[in-house]
């Protein structure tokens, strides 16, 4: 009787491990879309200095306006 729930106890813990690995997996796999999710946001939004000038010039012409 003791051999038998043994077993079975062996079974349950072998069985959650690899339960373990299949969740860590999916989190890993999840972790790399949004990785590049990331840095395809990040090129959106990345202003170089040559934009940020254009803009500080525009604003300048815009306040010289008078409307």
């Amino acid at each position: 009787m003791e051999q038998m729930l043994f077993e079975l106890l062996i079974g349950v813990l072998t069985l959650g491990i690899v339960l373990c690995f299949a969740v860590m997996y999916i989190m890993y796999t999840r972790i790399k879309q949004l990785t590049a999710e990331l840095r395809v946001l990040k090129n959106r939004v990345e202003i170089t200095d040559e934009e940020l000038g254009r803009l500080a010039y525009d604003i300048e012409e815009f306040k010289k306006l008078k409307f």
